[in-house]
């Protein structure tokens, strides 16, 4: 198997690299990532400027663009008909609204352009991943065992913090956030406020991550919602 690996931390950061390592055991690996932090990018693509791709050193290529650019000049440029693409593992989770901006989930959105299976896997803020690498082997058998990959969405895997206590499909809980400004004398700082008691949904990502599960979420590309113009097209009549 053929497995395109990259991120939004850099080609370098402590997760792609450790992924590169527990993923040499599941095929051959490819990274092909930013040469520097890309956080925030979410489908962000390069126009109009020229992009550069280049092996330093076997099997492993560094762009100047952004997460999205990446795997698409993986999947175009190397010549190679990967199975998998798997972006991370990202410094800091990947839950509610933050898959919105996230460049990590965007490398996957990308990769189902491409109509490849794609895995997103995050983790708390911080260099200890020794959650991931001790149950690397037990999530990936738990999406083998259960048929999950699909090229019609993407997985989207967040660590809990201090202990896994099992895996589980979740739901996208969408936080009450609040994003504001203070206005300092040198400009304006934003700040964001993240709601932080999620009880009320046992099965949302962000329950999970703080109750010791793996949760797994299953994301598409699809914007389109047809229910919703069915229900416009009621109101119409």
């Amino acid at each position: 198997m053929n497995i395109l690996l990259t991120n939004d931390d850099g080609y370098d950061s402590k997760g792609i690299r450790l992924l590169q390592k527990l993923l040499s055991k599941y095929g051959h690996v490819v990274i092909v990532a930013p040469n520097g932090p890309r956080s925030g990018k979410s489908v962000s693509l390069t126009l109009g400027e020229p992009l550069q791709l280049e092996e330093i050193e076997k099997d492993v290529y560094v762009s100047n663009g952004t997460p999205v650019d990446c795997v698409s000049m993986g999947l175009c440029c190397l010549n190679i008909d990967f199975d998998l693409v798997i972006s991370g593992c990202n410094n800091g989770l990947n839950i509610s609204y933050d898959t919105m901006y996230s460049g990590t989930i965007g490398a996957c959105l990308e990769a189902l352009i491409f109509r490849k299976p794609a895995i997103a896997f995050s983790a708390h803020h911080g260099d200890d991943l020794s959650l991931l690498e001790k149950h690397f082997d037990e999530i990936m058998e738990f999406i083998k065992k259960n048929d999950l990959l699909s090229s019609e969405y993407l997985l989207n895997i967040n660590m809990p913090k201090d202990e896994v206590k099992g895996i589980s499909l979740g739901n996208l809980y969408y936080r009450k956030d609040q994003n504001y400004f203070v206005k300092e004398e040198d400009g304006l700082y934003a700040y964001r406020y993240m709601q932080e008691n999620f009880d009320e949904d046992k099965n949302s990502d962000c329950y999970q991550v703080e109750h010791g599960i793996v949760s797994i979420v299953p994301l598409n590309k699809h914007l389109f919602n047809p229910k919703l113009k069915e229900e416009l097209e009621r109101k119409m009549k």
